[in-house]
């Protein structure tokens, strides 16, 4: 379902809540007041789903802004040379390393691995 078919769901609800609503100042009965807030209850519900997904594809959005940050930290890890990497005192890689632990914190670090540059020795 849609965010637009959500809304429009609730809208739905809501209405039919003010309508019962109007019903229930006439009469008074019971079943009138019952059935304005199992109306109102679905369409505050219907509501915050629908909030629920701005909130979901802005976390899509946000888990790949951090995957691609993640990416490049490992671009800049690898591109140091050695000793800077081994002894954590440069600045780019303690930001690469604060980068990659979040990003693995959060999931969206699965696909990357640890990076591997040669050593002298290996050439």
């Amino acid at each position: 379902m849609t965010k637009v078919e959500i809304v429009a769901l609730a809208e739905h609800w809501q209405t039919k809540a003010d309508c019962v609503m109007e019903r229930y100042q006439e009469s008074g009965l019971a079943r009138h007041n019952r059935e304005r807030e199992q109306a109102q209850d679905l369409a505050d519900a219907l509501q915050i789903a629908a909030s629920a997904a701005d909130d979901h594809s802005e976390l899509i959005s946000l888990r790949g802004a951090v995957y691609c940050l993640a990416v490049k930290a490992h671009t800049a890890v690898d591109a140091l040379d050695v000793p800077d990497r081994a002894a954590d005192r440069d600045i780019l890689t303690d930001l690469a390393r604060n980068i990659i632990s979040t990003a693995r914190l959060y999931g969206v670090d699965s696909e990357l691995t640890a990076s591997r540059k040669p050593t002298a020795k290996e050439d």
